[in-house]
């Protein structure tokens, strides 16, 4: 193999100094403190696996059941929430004894129930969900109206879903195949698993940026007064035509079409960045400068890459120029040039044409590559092109191996290569990653970026458990030694102090975890600083009301006061005064809408009966009439404020409705959580002279 341009690897020996354990501090003061949000218990579902019993906990749960201990496997990620032995499934902590074959976990709800399917039945949760077509059920992720919607549509061959509720006369068949889209079918947009209509108008789809009204254009949820939805159609998910002129991303672009263009565009994976009016190319609405073979154009899915019959292209920016140029890639060409000759890998962003390579990132030309070392390149999923013979091994996000040597983020260490592995951590969220080889443990915080190797820790008992690194001896956090270890168990995790909606509270994130241990009972808390507090030997739930709530082993007895999967804060914040919630809503973010009483067609009875139309339209015979837009805020009370008119077509229409509004009687307010809050609301009014 022949190597064009050498790639140069920085060998900086990574330190090998020793790191010993900072202690916890020891607080006797100790109590689970609890700032916004509803969790009673970590927000995560978790499975904590003690040695002969096992904790489920989500936000209000927490129970203790006795599973097959040699089995018993929870799931991650994804799949959080489930778990298996071998006698069969647990779903939030819930056994259900069923052939697992085809299980896939499709999705949760901020409630944290769970979809999921086998091979032959779709469930929530436990329950079994009946008349759905099993084979094609799967998730419709996609944009939505109301970020509260989002994950929460699935589909079959036949409807849509709003989690687990059928949409009625929706069609599956032809919903939404993107990411990018809003959730919709051939007829409708959906919202809050209803169809989204402006007023008494139902939204229309037409492409990831527009969507329209029988009289209204919006992009991306914005109205846009002066576009008339008659001249508004879709070419492509991000390309919309407007009478002649072409959007990319919503935005106007130079091209013009005539009505003889022959418009095409190219997709390849969801991407839509090329267009032609069948004489020019365009890339993100812009011309490319240089002539290329129409009928055998394509992209190598990635907007800066393409090809026609003659070569393959590349876009890049030129410094000296200050503008952008297009280079052909320095392949050695011969034969036929098109998608069936070509791939690309999109995570290395690697070029392949026949036995050659081209790295578009580092600008690396690799010729002459044997089959196995193209299929090997072609297969990885890494931001990296390694063809020189290092058998580079990719061990996680921080962590490869090469040259037999261990690399972290490029810098070569000290680590003994034939026995580093990753620690396996049941919280996938978690910022703190520990390793081994056979002579050290490490601490890695993601975000920090460090490594520490902690001499203190024995690497033969040494495991992960939870969050936390034990060892024969002590129970670590980072790289902080908190308790002894032997005969460790926990009990239960709190969520502790979370910011608020202001971006400037100081206060650190806190945890709080309950241990058992030979000596008897801890609360640790974890934040910016480790503490610890023993509770003593004997396990007293008066010592905090959070502890009520939790379900012990039964080798404890001392069973829980209080049955409760709610939250405890209005327990614990008993009179403390309640926050004034002024926030304005939008009428999909709510859980029950406002309501004018007798229903929309008698507010606009009322309008009709109340609205004057304006002489200069009755003297105006060119006129016809047309629409008014306007928006306000239903308040608590029902009454209506901030009224303004957004669109109307002149002599006065827009500031009679106006006049008409403020007349209005109360409605009935929105409520969200229970209680009335003050909610956005936007009307068409449309004035006829007939």
């Amino acid at each position: 193999m022949i190597r064009i341009i050498l790639i140069t690897f920085n060998l900086v020996l990574f330190s090998s100094c020793q790191n010993t354990s900072v202690p916890a501090l020891e607080d006797p003061a100790l109590k689970i403190e609890y700032g916004s949000g509803e969790c009673n218990f970590v927000e995560n579902l978790t499975y904590i696996v003690n040695k002969d019993y096992v904790v489920y906990q989500d936000v209000c749960t927490h129970i203790v059941f006795y599973p097959d201990m040699a089995s018993f496997k929870p799931r991650k990620n994804k799949e959080s929430g489930f778990a298996f032995d071998k006698n069969g499934m647990y779903i939030k902590g819930e056994f259900l004894k069923i052939d697992t074959t085809g299980f896939v976990a499709l999705g949760s709800n901020k409630e944290n129930d769970l979809i999921w399917k086998t091979k032959y039945k779709v469930f929530k949760n436990t329950t079994e969900l009946y008349d759905i077509d099993v084979a094609t059920f799967q998730p419709n992720p996609c944009k939505v109206l109301d970020r509260e919607d989002k994950n929460l549509y699935f589909k079959d061959k036949n409807y849509i879903y709003y989690f687990d509720k059928k949409i009625e006369g929706s069609d599956g068949s032809t919903a939404n195949i993107s990411l990018n889209d809003f959730c919709h079918d051939k007829n409708y947009i959906y919202s809050k698993g209803k169809i989204a209509s402006f007023g008494e108008e139902p939204y229309q789809y037409v492409n990831y940026d527009f969507l329209k009204t029988k009289n209204f254009v919006f992009k991306r949820g914005e109205l846009i007064e002066d576009m008339n939805p008659e001249f508004l159609s879709a070419l492509s998910g991000n390309y919309a035509r407007y009478k002649n002129d072409v959007y990319f991303m919503g935005n106007k672009t130079s091209m013009k079409l005539e009505n003889s263009s022959k418009v095409k565009v190219w997709i390849f994976d969801n991407y839509d960045f090329y267009i032609s009016d069948g004489k020019s190319i365009f890339n993100n609405g812009e011309e490319i400068d240089m002539k290329v073979d129409l009928p055998s154009f394509g992209f190598l899915g990635y907007s800066y890459c393409f090809y026609d019959k003659n070569g393959i292209y590349e876009r890049a920016y030129n410094q000296e120029l200050k503008k952008e140029i297009i280079e052909k890639i320095p392949f050695k060409y011969g034969g036929k040039i098109d998608y069936n000759t070509l791939s690309y890998n999109k995570y290395s962003r690697i070029v392949f044409y026949k036995n050659q390579a081209y790295a578009t990132q580092t600008k690396s030309f690799y010729e002459d590559l044997s089959p196995k070392q193209i299929a090997t390149a072609k297969a990885q999923k890494n931001d990296v092109d390694d063809f020189d013979g290092s058998n580079k091994v990719f061990i996680d996000y921080n962590f490869c191996k090469m040259y037999d040597r261990i690399y972290f983020r490029g810098k070569r260490t000290s680590f003994d290569a034939e026995t580093f592995v990753p620690m396996d951590n049941s919280d996938q969220y978690s910022e703190d990653k520990y390793y081994k080889d056979k002579n050290v443990v490490s601490y890695c915080n993601e975000r920090i970026r460090d490594i520490k190797k902690m001499s203190d820790v024995d690497v033969n008992s040494a495991r992960t458990f939870n969050i936390f690194l034990i060892d024969k001896n002590f129970l670590y956090c980072k790289n902080v030694k908190i308790i002894k270890s032997a005969g460790i168990e926990l009990l239960a995790s709190f969520s502790g102090y979370r910011h608020g909606f202001c971006g400037n509270d100081p206060t650190p994130t806190s945890d709080f975890y309950l241990f058992k241990n030979s000596e008897g009972f801890w609360l640790v808390k974890i934040s910016d600083k480790i503490s610890y507090r023993f509770l003593g030997k004997v396990f007293d739930r008066k010592w905090e009301s959070s502890f009520e709530v939790i379900d012990l082993a039964k080798k404890y007895g001392n069973k829980r006061t209080i049955v409760s999967q709610k939250p405890i804060r209005q327990e614990k914040n008993e009179g403390k005064k309640k926050t004034v919630d002024n926030e304005v809503y939008n009428n999909v973010a709510v859980q029950i809408q406002p309501k004018y009483p007798g229903g929309i067609q008698k507010f606009y009875a009322f309008i009709k009966n109340n609205y004057i139309i304006p002489k200069e339209i009755l003297d105006d015979e060119e006129s016809s009439g047309g629409g008014v837009f306007a928006n306000f805020i239903i308040e608590k009370d029902g009454s209506l404020s901030e009224i303004k008119v957004l669109h109307d077509f002149g002599y006065g229409s827009g500031k009679e409705l106006e006049r008409v509004l403020k007349l209005s009687p109360n409605w009935i307010p929105a409520i969200k959580d229970g209680n009335p809050v003050r909610c956005l609301y936007s009307i068409p009014y449309y004035i006829s002279k007939r």
